[in-house]
């Protein structure tokens, strides 16, 4: 027989050890919507023009190439499109330089008398020699017969003996149907001319070309990308500053102005005029949003929503488009915050609890089950620490809980940066002055600013140390008192967009690694006030992000609280409420509910909260001095959720019953010494078929035992054909396991690569999770491999050809080997569920052999004899054996039911 569990029942046993803190989404009063959901696909692109409707798609062009073009259905898939041109218009040669298409920059589409009007510039870098031109279409879908670009030539053009630069057109309508262009960059600043709102060409060649806005403030006269939007009885002009097309180096920030008159003046909030280097700053860099730029609102049905490129930090800068809402202030100023944390609890791994910014643990660093706290890191002082995406360095916040062991000076508990001759900030328990030390500097040890205690960190106890900057100060704070304040400290981490971040580690290869314990590592994207600094954390761990309902559901939920310094406390400080969002609407469905750490409600069968809105759960948490805090997590209507799993006992039938596989080909389930009864696949032409539904899947785990062999052999693959699928080969042509996946052939793959090849004849545990954000491999229960450009879910190219061991390539060989236990999943299981699957039982000769993986991250071996609320878990004493990374344990046959699990001690 085979151990095996519902993930439903597993998880109730483990989820209330789990904490997460969800971001959450800052809203004008007044106005109810869901936290947005990351937008996926094809979303490279620069210089996005505004979006824009035809039919029942969305669209959106960007520069180069002709003019790129994607589309959506929905405003969140989003596909790549033909480009505007295919030959360059005879014209353009002068500006560009070249007959190619990449001197194709920045356009804008608007319609008008029955044509889509698409504005675009033609230059190449850093001159003035450049010019605006127009080409139309009666539309945008390029299936339409009637779709045709036609060139319509010349608007408007500069050239070095003029003061202004055309390019990054945009175009409004003023509230008597004039037509208007805004234009402009560098130079003398964003000039403004009338169009023809019959031909959409230059009213007139020598019409009055007005200035709306300028920088001189900062050298080489940064300010481009200008947007124009009337909106209530104002314009509002949209502005760059900095500098663009640098990738990470990016320093573009969006600011805004209005007018009551198309042509100014434009004032910011403080009623100066952008004409002389003002404007209120809209948007910058945080997180993983590098230089934002090039924005251009979109309205449907009452609601507004702005585009925009930023450098992706996550992926080494590349230029990337995210669309979101936006909303208006009591005073009719344009809002929006990107606002952000990424918490770091270590339970089992280094992950991020708001799924972003995953850290994979280094050389062995681990995670242990302190008696006080809980799960904490464990760096030993030799060569263990976190690697972090680069995103999340870009912080204005940092919070520690940290027991240091001692030691030499320099040990860093985090150290965020480039190099040490390019930027870095970082916090030492102690530095030579023997005292805790926070310092930052955009170029080396001799440009630092510093925050310094009145002494070393205390060794043997658990402190919280805390550092907020804003760009005017920095304060160090310790145990929630502030004990350092400096006012001269100008730069703030996202100034230096750091690469090499990490917890434990210097920038400094000569500095010792920190040798202690970490509790968690809380990163945020603004500065904290000092009273947010000392308030507790709730954490929401039930339902898991990305959860749906369907009419009829009982949804259950749980969470937990500490106080400020990682103490847990009681649930009698816990509240909550739960609430129903509709269009303009909130109603309280449950609560408040005080003094429990778990809960559940009902789903109508039928009606408006049945299928429309959204159901937010609210935790308050209460500390004993008083202080409070809220969390929330929203969930939406959608399909069911589902994890199916294969235990091979009973051929490829799901043992929950959701898709049942079949054997093909003479594909066998003999047993297995150690797993019981496998998958067995020849290498030859023997696979498993499966359902289409399983193309939904975010998690794939299995134990596997490859046999070597060729490149390309596929443990799974999943999707419609050989341009459109997700898979997962033990050896791709570098050598290394792989997942990859593309909705368009090899021009949009996106590849995780583990960091060394998969063992032969040996079983190994292989997962990997996508969330639409990120791909995350696990080898052996580990994070080993992070992509955060997978911004696709194998639901985009699913199909009904789906595969264990076959590939969508006719030439690629067969898998070769054993595959067992494997788990599929419509939702992103954490680590711990996907450990759930791996306990194996085996009989022989009147004895069972457990055996589970020894990489469980500090979980252990419980027994019961029965489940439900009076199970009673009793720890097994039994130290097991270790072969290969599996732990075996042999336990003598009892004549009553007995039920084995994985649990913290």
């Amino acid at each position: 027989m085979k151990y095996r569990t519902s993930m439903s029942q597993f998880g109730h046993f483990l989820l209330c050890r789990f904490r997460w803190t969800f971001p959450a989404l800052c809203l004008v009063p007044g106005l109810l919507q869901a936290a947005p959901a990351g937008l996926r696909g094809s979303l490279g692109i620069h210089d996005p023009s505004t979006v824009i409707k035809c039919d029942d798609r969305y669209y959106v062009f960007g520069t180069h190439g002709g003019i790129y073009s994607k589309s959506s259905a929905d405003k969140q898939y989003w596909v790549t499109g033909p480009s505007v041109f295919t030959t360059a218009p005879s014209w353009t040669t002068a500006y560009t330089g070249t007959s190619g298409l990449d001197g194709f920059w920045a356009p804008e589409v608007i319609y008008f008398n029955g044509l889509y009007h698409l504005y675009y510039a033609v230059s190449s870098f850093g001159t003035n020699k450049s010019a605006i031109g127009l080409a139309t279409s009666p539309t945008l879908d390029p299936t339409d017969p009637s779709y045709l670009w036609t060139d319509q030539g010349l608007v408007i053009s500069s050239s070095p003996s003029v003061t202004y630069n055309c390019i990054d057109p945009s175009i409004t309508f003023d509230t008597t149907n004039g037509l208007w262009m805004s234009f402009g960059s560098f130079f003398s600043g964003i000039k403004l001319i009338q169009l023809d709102p019959v031909t959409g060409l230059r009213i007139s060649p020598s019409s009055t070309i007005y200035s709306i806005a300028n920088d001189t403030a900062v050298m080489g006269n940064p300010i481009e990308a200008s947007y124009l939007y009337q909106h209530g009885s104002y314009y509002y002009l949209f502005v760059n500053w900095g500098n663009c097309c640098a990738g990470i180096n990016s320093t573009y920030n969006i600011r805004v102005g209005r007018s009551t008159n198309v042509t100014g003046p434009y004032l910011d909030r403080n009623g100066n005029n952008m004409l002389f280097s003002n404007g209120t700053l809209f948007l910058k860099t945080t997180g993983k949003y590098i230089g934002p730029g090039q924005i251009g609102i979109f309205e449907e049905n009452g609601s507004d929503y702005f585009g925009y490129h930023y450098y992706d930090a996550n992926v080494n800068g590349a230029p990337t488009f995210d669309f979101e809402p936006l909303y208006w202030t009591p005073d009719n100023w344009p809002a929006f915050t990107n606002d952000w944390s990424a918490v770091y609890r270590f339970q089992f791994d280094g992950r991020d609890d708001n799924n972003e910014y995953y850290g994979l643990l280094q050389n062995g660093a681990s995670v242990f089950n302190d008696p006080l706290l809980g799960d904490v890191l464990v760096l030993n002082g030799a060569n263990q620490y976190v690697n972090l995406p680069g995103g999340a360095a870009n912080a204005r916040t940092l919070v520690a809980v940290f027991d240091w062991n001692g030691g030499s000076p320099w040990q860093r508990v985090f150290d965020f940066g480039r190099g040490t001759n390019t930027g870095y900030a970082f916090l030492t328990p102690q530095a030579a002055s023997g005292n805790l030390r926070f310092a930052i500097t955009s170029s080396n040890s001799g440009g630092e600013q510093i925050l310094e205690g009145s002494g070393p960190a205390p060794t043997g106890a658990w402190t919280q140390v805390a550092v907020t900057t804003d760009g005017a100060r920095g304060i160090l704070y310790v145990n929630g008192v502030p004990v350092a304040t400096n006012t001269s400290m100008t730069l703030t981490l996202p100034d230096i967009a750091p690469t090499r971040t990490w917890f434990g580690r210097s920038q400094y290869a000569t500095d010792p690694y920190f040798n202690g314990e970490i509790g968690s590592i809380r990163l945020f994207g603004r500065a904290l006030s000092p009273d947010e600094i000392v308030a507790p954390v709730p954490s929401i761990t039930a339902p898991l992000t990305g959860s749906a309902y369907q009419p009829g559901d009982t949804v259950s939920f749980a969470g937990n609280a500490t106080d400020f310094a990682d103490n847990p406390l009681t649930t009698a400080a816990l509240t909550w409420t739960v609430e129903f969002h509709d269009t303009g609407a909130t109603n309280v469905i449950l609560g408040p509910v005080t003094g429990s750490g778990s809960g559940s409600f009902a789903i109508p069968a039928s009606g408006e909260e049945a299928t429309n809105g959204f159901h937010r759960i609210v935790l308050v948490a209460t500390d004993t001095l008083g202080r409070t805090a809220t969390n929330f997590m929203d969930i939406n209507p959608g399909a069911a959720n589902w994890t199916a799993f294969y235990p091979f006992d009973n051929e490829a039938v799901d043992a929950n019953g959701f898709f049942n596989g079949t054997l093909i080909n003479g594909a066998t389930t003999p047993a297995d010494a150690i797993r019981g009864p496998v998958l067995n696949l020849s290498g030859a032409s023997q696979y498993v078929g499966l359902p289409s539904g399983i193309g939904a899947m975010r998690t794939f785990s299995a134990w596997v035992k490859w046999g070597g062999g060729n490149a390309w052999q596929r443990i799974f693959d999943f999707g419609v054909n050989n341009t459109n699928y997700a898979m997962l080969t033990a050896k791709a042509s570098n050598g290394k396991l792989r997942f990859e996946i593309t909705p368009n052939g090899s021009t949009e793959t996106r590849d995780l690569d583990s960091p060394s090849p998969l063992p032969t004849n040996v079983w190994t545990h292989v997962a990997v999770t996508l969330d639409g954000r990120q791909a995350i491999l696990f080898i052996n229960g580990q994070a080993v491999a992070v992509n955060a450009s997978v911004n696709l879910l194998p639901s985009d190219v699913a199909g009904s050809a789906n595969y264990l061991g076959d590939s969508q390539f006719s030439a690629d060989p067969y898998f070769n080997g054993q595959v067992d236990s494997v788990q599929i999943s419509s939702q992103t299981l954490p680590l711990e569920q996907i450990t759930a699957s791996s306990i194996g039982i085996v009989g022989n000769a009147g004895l069972l052999t457990l055996n589970w993986p020894a990489w469980t991250n500090g979980l252990v071996l419980a027994s019961a004899t029965g489940l439900g609320q009076g199970g009673a878990w009793t720890l097994v004493t039994s130290s097991p054996s270790a072969t290969n990374g599996i732990n075996f344990l042999t336990v003598a046959p009892t004549n009553s039911q007995t039920f084995f699990r994985l649990q913290l001690p």
